[in-house]
This record gives structure tokens, sequence and C-alpha cells, in this order.
């Protein structure tokens, strides 16, 4: 079995001013991701699943070393490429593995039913249909934003810039639009990943606009706000 190929991964927050500043930077040295549209940008719909006692959730705010995030991600609603992933974390290392699902696959796994995973050859399906059985995924979570992305071959380096994050439930058809909350307001997140080695010239670059480094991910991030939102429906404000 290959060894699995660890990336270093940075997080910061960032001010609308902030983020404008550093991307005009960035995109004079590095080039547009080429999922990028006409717009340089594109747009991105997580659907996150966890356990009946919050898994996931619990080991990020508690600062779990290893960890892992089960995921569907399709783009701009586009559902003839729907990914299916588990997101790894090991100390301030990741590693993603995926491979692309129906939407069929996706909707029944959405309902709890994870048996069609059976029909594909790849081994992240047969794990996440034992973790399933072993731990009833659920999803809980639906995480949208706006992507401006750059990459440079050295390092293999990979600058994203996500905006508009917003959150909602995934009872709704997680295939249209659909009313969201927002999360951040106008910030942007940064990240900024690579493998063993990020290149000066753009170390230079990301630290002449220091933004705030970030703990939380954007699951946590919404889990929270969702929380916080239905229980002040529930309260009535």
């Amino acid at each position: 079995m290959a060894q699995k190929a660890y990336r270093q991964e940075i997080k910061q927050l960032l001010s609308p001013a902030q983020a404008l500043l550093l991307e005009q930077r960035i995109s004079a040295v590095l080039q547009p991701d080429t999922y990028s549209d006409s717009s340089g940008s594109y747009y991105i719909r997580s659907i996150y699943f966890d356990t009946p006692t919050d898994t996931a959730y619990q080991d990020k705010i508690s600062g779990i070393d290893n960890r892992e995030k089960i995921r569907i991600r399709f783009y701009s609603f586009d559902a003839s490429v729907i990914k299916l992933e588990r997101k790894e974390k090991r100390n301030n290392l990741i590693h993603k593995d995926s491979f692309s699902i129906s939407k069929e696959t996706a909707d029944q796994m959405l309902e709890g039913n994870f048996e069609s995973l059976l029909t594909y050859e790849h081994p992240l399906a047969e794990y996440i249909y034992s973790l399933s059985r072993s731990s009833t995924l659920r999803p809980v979570v639906v995480v949208d934003y706006v992507r401006r992305a750059y990459v440079h071959p050295v390092g293999n380096v990979r600058i994203t810039f996500d905006m508009k994050l917003q959150a909602r439930t995934p009872e709704t058809n997680i295939w249209e639009p659909g009313a969201l909350y927002h999360v951040l307001g106008e910030d942007t997140i940064l990240e900024i990943k690579f493998n063993q080695y990020l290149p000066d010239h753009i170390r230079q670059l990301l630290c002449s606009v220091p933004g705030q480094r970030m703990a939380l991910s954007k699951y946590t991030l919404c889990r929270e706000n969702l929380t916080q939102k239905q229980g002040d429906f529930l309260l009535g404000k």
C-alpha cells in the first residue's frame, strides 16, 4: 500500500481590505486554479457527516491531534461531479482521500443509507461504509462558500481565498441554492497548503499582509453558527 502524502496547512482570517491587498499580490505571482470560471472564482457546497455524539466536532474543539471529517462536495450546483471525501488531520499535517459518486448515492447517504457504497471499487468507499455501520453517520450541516484559488508548482502550493461562508441544515434540497445563514460576514478565510516546502518569495508575500491565525475549521464555525441560529429561533429572537 502506498504511503500517504501529508501536506502542511495554514489558515488565517482576513478582513475585506486585507484579502483584497493580498490577493492582488498573490495573483501577480501565482496562476489561477484551473477550476476557476471566467470571474476567477467558483462555488463550493459541502455536506458534512458526523456521529450522534458529534465525534468530528468534539475532536476538533477539544484539540485532538488525530482526527477526520467525512463530507460530500460538489461545485457550482453541478451534480455531474460529486466527490465523497475523507479529510484527515495529523498534528499540523493534512491528507485528503476522495472519489466520485453518483447523485443517487449521495441522496441515499443523506437519508442514512450507505449500502450503495459497496458497489464502488475504492478503499474509501469500504471505509466509510464500515464507519457508517459502526458509528451511525448522518448529515449534520451544509457549508457553502465562494473560492478564489491560486497555485504554484514548486512545493505544490495552493492558496485559496474563501468568501461568503454560509451554513444551513441538510434536511432541505441540497441541490438548489436555498436560504442560508451567513457565518463570517465579509471576512475571508485564507488557506495555504503545500508539501514540505513553501518558497521564500511566497512566504514573504503572505507575511506582507498579516491576518489572524485561525484555529477553527469551516465545519466547526458553521456547526456553531447553525446551533446558535436554531437556538435564537426557538427563543423567538
